[in-house]
């Protein structure tokens, strides 16, 4: 698991290679971070905590608009990072657009305004 700032948007990413990855059909991530408020880390109603980042598609470069997935992950130090697809093959503005307009708080919020993404 890695994170490192983004492209000079203020945003962070989130990586981990394929061998530590398990939920995300035998695939690394590399996505970038939404927040909550104060942090970047999301807390679900156990107490864990993930991150929700944007991951993507391999062929997104291909294409005007970027589509992909949006993921939560688990915060991990040296093991395996446990991925969630909570939105699938929607587009990214759309899904910046969601967040920048409810900014969830906890997961279950995250979950529940990645689930009312529509594709693009």
């Amino acid at each position: 698991m890695d994170w490192r700032g983004g492209r000079g948007d203020g945003g962070l990413r989130f990586a981990a290679a394929r061998e530590f990855v398990e939920g995300y059909g035998g695939r690394g991530v590399d996505g970038f971070a939404y927040r909550p408020p104060g942090d970047y880390l999301f807390r679900d109603e156990s107490g864990d905590v993930w991150w929700i980042i944007f991951q993507e598609s391999d062929d997104a470069s291909n294409n005007s608009r970027r589509r992909g997935d949006v993921l939560a992950c688990s915060e991990s130090h040296g093991e395996q990072v446990h991925v969630r697809v909570l939105a699938s093959d929607v587009g990214r503005a759309e899904a910046d657009a969601a967040f920048r307009q409810n900014v969830p708080c906890t997961f279950e919020e995250a979950a529940e305004i990645a689930v009312r993404i529509r594709p693009a």
